[in-house]
């Protein structure tokens, strides 16, 4: 264990093997269906959306838990074990409440170990991107970096890293909140595929892009502003899916001839962002080298 520890949530879509790779603490989020909860890391996913494309109703469709501030006082106390700081990157305050619970598990946890340093870092993201911000702190913290140091390079990630998703359809994002900037494209009921884009240095989430008739102009469309943007760039990519794993797998291979990725990787979705985005829906997680 590194003498700073590194804690974030499934919101990340950070697969076990590589948080266990970059000895990444992942806290589970919870999700509720037919009014049982459960931990989302242990839901079986082609069954969950399997059922999820089966519900016509929103008030059936299943609902998120954010993480309490019990469950983060349990796994700060096990990481202080081993630890003389805990960082936790966050989705984004404006996604989930789980980082206020964090800050409340944090005021107790600074009177109980007060010789142990704490940071919740909201990353104003989610998803692969957020996933970006903890390997790059989880990099700083296992070469030996100062607890000081490992916060700062969170907090140069968030200015970096950007998603954009290409949303299948806008209603679950709608019916579930989550869409935010996006609005005004929701409520206009025009059927058609939009790219919404998430950029923490500029404080928006799912700020619309342009919209599509159908997925595959949309994909063509993603790659073209990301080839304008970034033709000349080394990039670190992570495409999430939802229920979609052909399409990322496509997505990736246009992504790897098309762009200067240095590090990039494929995740599905669990079940809270796949509630929230909709099932067949895509994100492409970022950050690019100065």
């Amino acid at each position: 264990m590194n003498k700073v520890a590194i804690m974030t949530d499934t919101i990340t879509q950070m697969p076990q093997e590589i948080a266990d790779k970059y000895d990444i603490k992942i806290v589970p989020m919870g999700i509720v269906i037919d009014g049982k909860l459960y931990r989302e890391n242990e839901v079986n996913l082609p069954e969950y959306y399997q059922k999820l494309l089966q519900i016509t109703e929103t008030e059936k469709l299943p609902t998120s838990s954010s993480i309490s501030a019990g469950e983060f006082l349990e796994v700060c106390r096990e990481l202080s074990q081993k630890s003389d700081g805990i960082v936790y990157i966050s989705h984004s305050v404006r996604l989930g409440a789980s980082s206020k619970a964090a800050l409340q598990a944090k005021q107790r946890l600074q009177e109980e170990l007060p010789n142990i340093k704490i940071e919740v870092i909201d990353s104003g993201t989610a998803c692969g991107a957020q996933m970006l911000i903890a390997l790059e702190v989880a990099r700083a913290a296992a070469a030996g970096k100062s607890f000081s140091e490992v916060v700062e390079v969170a907090n140069k990630m968030i200015a970096k890293v950007k998603y954009i998703i290409v949303a299948d359809s806008l209603e679950y994002l709608a019916s579930g909140g989550r869409i935010l900037e996006g609005r005004a494209w929701a409520e206009a009921k025009v059927s058609t595929k939009a790219l919404l884009e998430t950029d923490a240095a500029k404080g928006t989430v799912h700020a619309p892009l342009a919209r599509y008739g159908t997925k595959r102009k949309a994909v063509e469309g993603l790659l073209e502003i990301m080839k304008e943007r970034y033709r000349d760039k080394k990039l670190h990519v992570v495409i999430n899916h939802i229920n979609a794993p052909d399409e990322a797998e496509e997505l990736k291979k246009r992504v790897s001839s098309e762009l200067q990725c240095v590090e990039l990787y494929v995740t599905e979705m669990l079940p809270v962002v796949g509630r929230h985005v909709g099932p067949g829906s895509l994100v492409l997680n970022w950050w690019s080298e100065d």
